[in-house]
């Protein structure tokens, strides 16, 4: 005889699949994307810290609180009402930060309720630059989100010319146009930066900038079916938004390093990271290639 199906596992699946869908990555969102080279889930708890550490606004004890806990002839009533305050804190900052599941491996998403996700991204990073303390260790790069929608071009264009006016509307300027993609080779590179070029140059007699020293810059990050826009500045600055290089990381030495056997000293975790950096590095070299074509849009 066959034997029976097992209901609990049947119902678990489903039940866990309902939990993932509800925390996708998906269109008319904003927040952070964070990427790692290992441990996505240290990266996750790092990443949320993070922000939460930055997005609190110290506040200073109010002379009226202490004033009615003095007067106060039940304790035990101030105590409660302090605890229900903290709890109502905790519960907002809780919502304020959470993860999303994009899919990719060592890359993740931190959807937010804060209203301009690049403030918050450029109060971390210049307070990184200015102190060089790594509060990170897993967290790589981190990219502030505005908007989201699905990775088609009209989908593209048509958030764009929401988001493109706040930044370009004003007075000339130099930009620059970042794109990547992770699982996805149907949105092509080339109409992509083409469409954006047109629509920042319609705004007035803005110049390309691809030497890296572009006041604002336009980053495209398509994952699967979804794309994430925002307009940055200072990204030339900020080493593209990579924590570790920001704070100055210190040189790897190892003992046989400094005995003169570097090159047989590294670790496999060393080498591995290298070459990464090396990918991206042949990958920047191609979006230079690419984008070149912006300058001939601008002139005309």
């Amino acid at each position: 005889m066959a034997a029976r199906p097992n209901k609990s596992s049947f119902y678990a699946k489903k039940k866990y699949n309902f939990k993932d869908n509800r925390n996708k990555l998906q269109p008319d969102m904003k927040g952070f994307l964070c990427t790692c080279n290992y441990g996505e889930k240290d990266c996750q708890k790092e990443a949320i810290n993070l922000l939460r550490e930055y997005s609190e606004e110290k506040e200073k004890p109010s002379e009226d609180i202490s004033s009615n806990v003095e007067e106060s002839t039940d304790i035990m009533d101030s105590l409660d009402t302090e605890l229900e305050s903290l709890s109502k804190k905790d519960n907002v900052d809780w919502n304020k930060f959470s993860p999303s599941v994009t899919g990719v491996g060592n890359c993740l998403f931190i959807s937010t309720t804060v209203e301009d996700p690049c403030d918050l991204m450029y109060k971390i990073l210049e307070d990184l630059e200015k102190t060089k303390v790594q509060k990170t260790k897993f967290l790589l790069r981190m990219l502030p989100i505005s908007v989201t929608c699905k990775a088609n071009l009209v989908s593209i264009s048509s958030a764009c010319t929401n988001l493109l006016p706040k930044y370009f509307s004003t007075e000339p300027t130099t930009f620059a146009i970042m794109f990547n993609h992770r699982y996805n080779n149907s949105v092509k590179r080339d109409e992509v930066i083409k469409e954006l070029a047109n629509q920042v140059v319609s705004f007035g007699q803005h110049t390309v900038d691809l030497s890296g020293g572009a006041k604002m810059t336009i980053i495209v990050e398509v994952v699967k079916s979804v794309c994430c826009l925002s307009v940055v500045r200072d990204y030339g600055r900020f080493c593209k938004f990579n924590l570790l290089s920001v704070c100055g990381r210190p040189e790897k030495r190892t003992a046989e390093g400094e005995n003169g056997d570097g090159d047989n000293s590294s670790s496999p975790k060393v080498k591995k990271q290298e070459e990464n950096e090396d990918e991206n590095c042949e990958e920047e070299n191609t979006e230079s290639k690419l984008e070149e074509e912006i300058t001939e849009i601008s002139e005309n």
